[in-house]
């Protein structure tokens, strides 16, 4: 969409919200799932009688999930790409289970409307019943709380830095005996050596080292493509890309935070893929 400058920051922004939704939603489910226990414990007086705090409680619970579904979708297929294949299943799961979620709803407030009956009757023209949907949906806010934990665990094992081998005790020199043959033999051959003028060396200049920077140009252009990235943060991934860092460890070796993955490393590195590709 490079022909359509203002669709292409749309699209980013929208991504920016769908990952600011998925990471807010955490924060809601948990609280969710606090007043939940809390109403347990307290024999209802903190939802089944308060009808303030039903309201707030089933809002707060909607927007999570729901407004997760793009985001969970989105890491599915990116930790897909990067190898990461718990993290893809777990993901993936989710995805299903909160899609699958979604259509009934939508299908029983479809039936409604459509039907103009109550809320009771229109239970019954879905194929799924009450009780399933909502262990499905439960399941689904557990898992939520669990794949956003995930994002932050590293599951690769840590390389182990192969063992140094213990230095070789150095072995003592033997005595030297000093023979009558010795002496004389140091006799003879220091009467034979001959002093040669050795020639000074020409130094070589240097060729100049090969540049690790990309062109100026090429970041220049970067940034007017990328107008919500420093040049700063364009020259950073840049390098790092061509000092042949992968993409899934961009993050952890300019120790950003991995949110930044999303926002910056992957649109820069996807536009200067492109530059070099028409250049």
């Amino acid at each position: 969409m490079k022909q359509f400058p203002s669709i292409e920051k749309l699209d980013t922004g929208i991504l920016y919200i769908l990952e600011l939704a998925a990471s807010l939603s955490v924060l809601l489910l948990a609280f969710g799932l606090i007043a939940s226990m809390a109403n347990v414990l307290t024999k209802g007086s903190v939802l089944t009688d308060n009808l303030i705090m039903q309201r707030i409680w089933a809002w707060t619970q909607c927007i999570a999930i729901d407004a997760s579904v793009a985001g969970t979708i989105i890491r599915t297929f990116r930790y897909a790409a990067e190898g990461e294949r718990v993290k893809t299943w777990l993901y993936g799961l989710l995805s299903v289970l909160l899609l699958f979620t979604a259509a009934i709803v939508s299908n029983i407030e479809a039936v409604q409307q459509t039907l103009s009956v109550s809320l009771d009757n229109a239970y019954l023209h879905v194929f799924v019943p009450v009780e399933a949907l909502i262990w499905i949906r439960s399941l689904a806010i557990v898992l939520l709380i669990v794949a956003h934990a995930m994002r932050h665990v590293q599951l690769a094992g840590t390389q182990q830095e192969p063992e140094q081998p213990a230095p070789a005790h150095p072995q003592e020199p033997g005595q030297l005996a000093i023979t009558p043959e010795l002496i004389a033999a140091l006799r003879q051959a220091m009467t034979g050596v001959a002093v040669v003028e050795e020639q000074p060396e020409t130094r070589q200049i240097p060729g100049p080292a090969a540049e690790t920077n990309p062109p100026a140009p090429v970041l220049h252009e970067l940034a007017s493509l990328l107008p919500g990235v420093s040049l700063e943060e364009i020259t950073a991934v840049v390098c790092a890309f061509r000092a042949n860092v992968p993409r899934r460890e961009m993050c952890s070796y300019l120790k950003w935070g991995g949110a930044k993955y999303t926002t910056i490393v992957k649109p820069v590195l996807d536009a200067y893929v492109r530059l070099r590709q028409t250049a």
